[in-house]
């Protein structure tokens, strides 16, 4: 079947156009619920079976089914439906514009373009009255951009697939492999005392500036000997430093957080060994105490696991296969240098999962945002192209 057929390249231009001017942000009142419901309701024009699932007011995921003989869902096609605020962008961020190719505007790559390519395939499926043998669906979900807890709510309700596409900027290459993302809370408690008798106490910025030094010349080297295919070696940063109150007063606590990329074959507990071993020098060395925590109210409560899935798999070489044909360009599996949902879905169900989306990465959250309108389509051709492959 041939896309074009049953809908135009304008039809899912103006879909992503439509998408990108729908605020669905943290600091915006409705949330996602307007996304969520534009979505809704264009689907239910095109009679396709769809229902919002709140999960919080205002913060609802979206999905769709476009059912087979099979009810066992075979694809689904997985896209966050929140973008980042506008912030201080160069042009008004939610008002989309059109120049040299491309489209402008806050969520352009990341990522309402990919999900405009999942509609606008799944719209021309439904007008081409095929019968499908197995089952496809779309989930629109929330906060990927926060916590996830949108993919959280499919894992927590077993709705799940054989196979999954998550629709993040890759430039239209297929992504089978990520780092996980941890953060990481180190706070050293020290002995308060006045700052003209420092001997008396124990400074905590000290302590944390020497478990910094122990960061850099013990873990990073450690970490960075590790390798995984494509990924390379995991990384290890000290992002923020809090501690002190006033320059005549010896400081009791110092708080350091941590950002810690890990590679599927690394285990997460040995980095939290690693991190309290060096902590425990410290202590050795300048006496009082520390503790470690998890800062699981600013990442993903299911943890931000990494993520990868065998190159052999069919749905890797099918998807391989339908991007050649659809770019012209030879491909071969690719890394996805940031987090995507699939860490949560491949490793918390039984689901093959991919990332292949229009739009270069670069510009996720970028003040120039953009997608170039070519890879739009072409997403929607290759989206159309799994379709048949997975479901007719």
């Amino acid at each position: 079947m041939n896309l074009n057929d049953y809908i135009s390249n304008d039809e899912i231009l103006e879909i992503s156009k439509k998408l990108i001017s729908i605020e669905s942000h943290k600091d915006n009142t409705d949330r996602e619920s307007k996304v969520a419901k534009y979505i809704s309701q264009l689907l239910l024009e095109e009679h396709i079976e769809n229902e919002l699932d709140y999960i919080e007011e205002n913060r609802p995921n979206v999905y769709a089914y476009i059912r087979g003989e099979n009810p066992c869902i075979e694809l689904m096609f997985n896209g966050h439906i929140d973008t980042i605020p506008g912030f201080n962008m160069d042009y008004e961020p939610f008002t989309p514009y059109i120049k040299d190719g491309k489209i402008f505007g806050r969520g352009s790559a990341d990522m309402k373009s990919g999900l405009a390519g999942f509609l606008g395939s799944m719209i021309a499926l439904k007008r081409s009255r095929k019968k499908l043998k197995n089952t496809l669906m779309f989930a629109g979900v929330i906060g990927e951009e926060e916590r996830s807890k949108g993919t959280e709510q499919l894992v927590k309700n077993k709705i799940s697939a054989k196979n999954i596409v998550i629709a993040e900027p890759t430039d239209l290459k297929v992504s089978v492999t990520h780092k996980g993302m941890e953060w990481i809370e180190v706070k050293f408690l020290g002995k308060s005392t006045h700052g003209s008798r420092p001997h008396e106490g124990i400074n905590s910025i000290y302590m944390a500036s020497e478990f910094c030094n122990l960061i850099q010349n013990e873990i990073q080297p450690k970490i960075e000997s590790n390798f995984f295919e494509m990924l390379g070696h995991g990384t290890i940063n000290a992002g923020v430093i809090k501690g002190g109150n006033d320059p005549n007063i010896v400081p009791d606590n110092c708080t350091i957080e941590i950002d810690r990329r890990w590679l599927p074959n690394e285990n997460l507990s040995q980095a939290y060994e690693e991190i309290e071993s060096i902590a425990a020098k410290v202590i050795n060395k300048f006496g009082g105490s520390f503790e470690v925590r998890a800062m699981r109210e600013l990442t993903a409560s299911m943890t931000n696991a990494p993520h990868s899935i065998d190159t052999s798999t069919f749905l890797v070489k099918e998807a391989l296969k339908s991007t050649e044909k659809f770019t012209g360009e030879k491909q071969v599996p690719r890394d996805f240098p940031a987090w995507s949902d699939a860490g949560i879905l491949s490793n918390h169900t039984n689901a093959k999962c991919i990332i292949l989306g229009p739009g270069n990465i670069n510009q996720a959250h970028a003040n120039d945002e953009f997608c170039d309108i070519n890879q739009i389509t072409t997403a929607a051709h290759i989206y159309f192209d799994l379709i048949e492959k997975f479901c007719l």
